[in-house]
């Protein structure tokens, strides 16, 4: 036998050892996966039983405030420490990153267990089947909460007769610097009654410094302006988009408002701001006389210039008395994917406690959802009893897959009537059109 057919045969039983090897770890990995859940039924006997380790669910939480972040944190380790078999891998991440890294996530197989959605997010999406139905975790608990939201808070994260999020509302009235009201010579206590009235005093309440607004009158976004946008459309009676989910945001009352809105940026009494800008916006930094804020950023700007300085009320009354108020908010969502299930529930359920979410609502200025907690929390803070009062004429955006492709033209529309590169009739117009183009390709 020649030297080069023993270094083949020397190879081939190198080879042969090798495939055996690789077989046998295969095996192995087969028994341990057949022993593995992969079905979302929450039971991992491997991770739970066989290395004595306990199960680690995955958590993203829509914050950049270090107030709020802190909050979360706090209620993690508390769940932590009654749950010592549960651990729980918090991830927080910025509102303008969110969207898309979640989207990403979902996308690579390795979507977060129980995760925070924004009020646009879960309603565009729930129909894509990415979430757990949690229905029937409330129904076997029989979970007393579900009696004690407000209906309507409830109702926001229902789809098709189930229940996919549940929400930690935000209410957005009206709020004002009552320091800045005195330096105009406006009656501290008394807000703009009517929405015509607003934007008049958004003009008297303006700082120009040497050409340069240095403090708005109101706080509306220009890039990212759909909230703030809303917030004024709801007191005409109207909508960005129908029931069907086609675009209404070039009507002529649209039209007009904005018209109005351009104006004010125009004439120096709106300072050019984004809505997602993660420092927050100009009203609660200082920057602003009036806002529709969300009551979470209204909590931190109370804590940095005094609440005595905050005047907060019901929105101003549209042409019809309408006073409707924005409300947006936290959904907290288990994802379809997720191995842990019932550990993800067990989560949720201690967050919308109501004790815990009375705390946190006390710190980070969301409203607690609860009615049993309703005269607690206005005793605490009776400047609350507004949010409550408002909580019985708020909406939302309506539940649509089209949200997005809305959201996406309007805030574009918004931004070239702004800037001037489009008139605002044209711009709101041409981007109606496109998202209905674009709603039928769908």
């Amino acid at each position: 036998m020649n030297t080069l057919t023993l270094r083949f045969k020397k190879q081939e039983e190198i080879g042969l050892k090798m495939l055996k090897r690789v077989l046998s770890v295969i095996l192995l990995l087969t028994v341990f996966l057949t022993g593995c859940s992969a079905n979302g039924s929450g039971s991992n006997a491997s991770d739970k039983q066989g290395s004595g380790k306990p199960t680690t669910i995955k958590f993203w939480y829509p914050a950049s405030d270090d107030l709020v972040i802190t909050e979360v944190k706090k209620v993690v380790a508390k769940f932590e420490q009654e749950n010592p078999t549960i651990k729980v891998e918090l991830t927080t991440i910025p509102f303008k990153d969110y969207t898309q890294k979640l989207s990403i996530a979902y996308s690579g197989g390795i979507a977060p267990d129980v995760h925070g959605l924004g009020f646009g997010q879960l309603i565009s999406t729930v129909d894509q089947n990415k979430y757990i139905n949690m229905s029937k975790f409330i129904e076997a608990d029989q979970w007393q909460g579900k009696d004690d939201i407000f209906p309507n808070i409830l109702k926001a994260g229902q789809w098709n007769g189930g229940q996919y999020g549940l929400l930690m509302p935000e209410i957005r009235p009206m709020e004002w610097r009552k320091d800045f009201f005195k330096e105009a010579g406006l009656d501290t206590e008394k807000p703009p009654a009517t929405l015509e009235e607003l934007f008049d005093y958004a003009e008297k309440l303006k700082v120009v410094k040497d050409q340069k607004t240095v403090r708005a009158g109101i706080d509306l976004s220009v890039t990212n302006g759909e909230q703030a946008y809303l917030s004024l459309l709801l007191l005409l009676g109207k909508d960005i988009y129908d029931e069907n989910g086609n675009p209404t945001f070039d009507s002529p009352e649209s039209i007009q408002l904005v018209e109005k809105m351009v104006k004010l940026f125009k004439d120096g009494a709106v300072i050019n701001s984004d809505g997602l800008d993660p420092n927050g916006t100009p009203f609660r930094n200082s920057l602003a006389a009036i806002g529709f804020s969300s009551s979470p950023s209204l909590a931190i700007l109370q804590k940095g210039v005094g609440a005595d300085k905050i005047g907060w009320s019901l929105p101003p009354k549209g042409p019809n008395g309408t006073r409707t108020s924005l409300m947006l908010g936290t959904f907290m969502t288990m994802s379809k994917s997720t191995k842990y299930a019932d550990e993800s529930w067990k989560f949720i359920k201690f967050w919308y406690d109501k004790d815990n979410l009375y705390n946190f609502s006390l710190v980070t200025g969301y409203v607690p959802p609860f009615k049993s907690v309703k005269d607690q929390y206005v005793k605490v803070a009776p400047e609350n009893e507004v949010i409550f009062q408002a909580m019985e004429d708020a909406r939302g955006y309506s539940p649509s897959k089209y949200w997005d492709v809305n959201v996406k033209y309007l805030r574009l529309a918004l931004e070239q009537s702004y800037t001037g590169f489009k008139p605002v009739d044209q711009a709101l117009k041409e981007n109606a059109q496109k998202a209905r183009d674009e709603i039928k390709t769908k």
